[in-house]
C-alpha cells in the first residue's frame, strides 16, 4: 500500500505542476498583443510622424538647413537633458496621497522645474551667442527658437501629472510636427517657420495629453512623504543613466543594422528595458564617467572649432547629448541610487 501511495506521488506531482504551468501560456499569449499594441502607440507612430515631419522639412527648406535645424533641435535636447530634473514621474507617484502632500509636493516639483527653466534660458542664450561668434547665425536662430518648446516639459507636464501622459504626449508632439512640417512645405514657409514648427511640437504633446489623456489610475507605489529635492536629484541621475544607455544602444544599433537601428532600439527599450538593463550591468565609476563624458564633450567642441559645415554641426549635436547624459550623471552622482528600475519614463 505505501509502494502504491509513493508511485502515486510522484505522478500527483507532476499533474499540479502541469496544471500550475497551464496558465502561463494563455497570460503569455494575452501579453504579446498588449506589448504589439504598446510599442505601436509609444514607439512605431511617434517614430513614423516625426520622420515624415523631417522629410517634408527637408523637401521644403533644403537638406542643408533642414541637417543645420535637426542639430538645433539635438543641442535644445542636450540642454534640456543636462540642466533640468525628473520630477513628473514623482509627482504621479503622490496623485493617490493626501491631498496636503500631493499639494506641497506639486509646489515643491513647480519650484524646482521653474530653476531648471530659468539654466535652460542661460545655457540656450550662450550656445547662441557662440554659435553666432561662429558665424553660425542661422544655427544660433534656430537653437532659440525651438527653445521656446522647453516650458511645455518645464514646468507644462507638471499640470497633467494626473493623466497617463506615456502616449498620448508622443502621438500628439508626433501628429504635432507633422502637421507644421506639412503646413510648412505646403505654403513654402522658410526655415524659421520650420523651428517655429519644432517648438510647437511639445505644446502639441501637451495639449494632446490636455484633451485626450485619460486620467491614471495611480502608481502601484504610492509615495506617503513630499517630494525632496534629494528624491529628484536620484532619479534624475538614474534617468540619465539610462539615457546615456539608450543613446550608445541606438548608435551601436544603427552601425549594424543601418536606417533600422532607430526602431530597434525603441523597440527594445519599450518591450524590455534594455536600457535599464544596460544601465544595471555597467559598473559605476565616476573617473570612468568623467573620462567618457569629458572625451565626448571635447569632441564636439573641436568639430564645431574646425568645421562650419551641416556635417560636422550634426556630428557635435549628437556628441554633445551624449555628453549631456553623462554630465547629468556626474551633476547628481552623489544622490545615486544602487539600482535603476526599469520603469517607462516619457522620451
Amino acid at each position: 500500500m505505501n509502494d502504491l501511495r509513493d508511485r502515486q506521488r510522484p505522478i500527483r506531482e507532476e499533474v499540479s505542476s502541469r496544471e500550475a504551468d497551464a496558465p502561463a501560456a494563455p497570460s503569455a499569449r494575452r501579453r504579446l498583443p498588449q506589448v504589439a499594441k504598446r510599442l505601436a502607440l509609444r514607439e512605431y507612430l511617434p517614430f513614423a510622424g516625426s520622420a515624415s515631419a523631417w522629410l517634408m522639412i527637408g523637401l521644403a527648406i533644403g537638406h542643408a538647413d533642414a541637417v543645420r535645424l535637426l542639430a538645433a533641435y539635438t543641442f535644445v535636447q542636450a540642454a534640456r537633458a543636462l540642466l533640468t530634473m525628473e520630477v513628473v514621474q514623482l509627482l504621479a507617484r503622490r496623485v493617490r496621497a493626501d491631498k496636503q502632500v500631493y499639494r506641497a509636493s506639486r509646489r515643491a516639483a513647480l519650484r524646482i522645474d521653474l530653476s531648471a527653466l530659468a539654466a535652460c534660458a542661460l545655457g540656450i542664450a550662450a550656445l547662441a551667442a557662440f554659435f553666432h561668434l561662429r558665424d553660425m547665425t542661422e544655427v544660433a536662430i534656430m537653437t532659440a527658437v525651438v527653445a521656446l518648446g522647453i516650458p511645455a516639459r518645464h514646468p507644462g507636464a507638471l499640470f497633467v501629472a494626473k493623466r497617463n501622459r506615456d502616449v498620448m504626449w508622443r502621438l500628439g508632439a508626433a501628429g504635432a510636427a507633422a502637421i507644421g512640417a506639412g503646413t510648412v512645405l505646403l505654403l513654402g514657409l522658410p526655415w524659421v517657420a520650420a523651428a517655429g514648427m519644432l517648438a510647437l511640437r511639445e505644446w502639441g504633446g501637451l495639449l494632446a495629453t490636455v484633451l485626450f489623456a485619460p486620467r491614471s489610475a495611480g502608481p502601484s507605489r504610492i509615495a506617503a512623504e513630499v517630494l525632496a529635492f534629494r528624491e529628484a536629484a536620484g532619479r534624475t541621475e538614474a534617468n540619465a543613466r539610462k539615457r546615456l544607455s539608450y543613446r550608445m544602444m541606438k548608435s551601436l544599433f544603427a552601425v549594424v543594422l543601418g536606417p533600422f537601428g532607430n526602431l530597434a532600439a525603441r523597440t527594445g527599450r519599450s518591450a524590455g528595458g534594455l536600457d535599464a538593463k544596460i544601465a544595471n550591468l555597467i559598473p559605476r565609476s565616476r573617473p570612468g564617467m568623467v573620462l567618457f563624458t569629458g572625451g565626448t564633450a571635447a569632441a564636439a567642441a573641436t568639430l564645431l572649432a574646425v568645421s562650419r559645415e551641416p556635417a560636422a554641426i550634426m556630428g557635435a549635436a549628437a556628441l554633445t547629448r551624449i555628453a549631456a547624459s553623462g554630465g547629468a550623471a556626474l551633476l547628481w552622482w552623489n544622490y545615486a541610487e544602487d539600482r535603476i528600475d526599469e520603469e517607462e519614463d516619457e522620451d
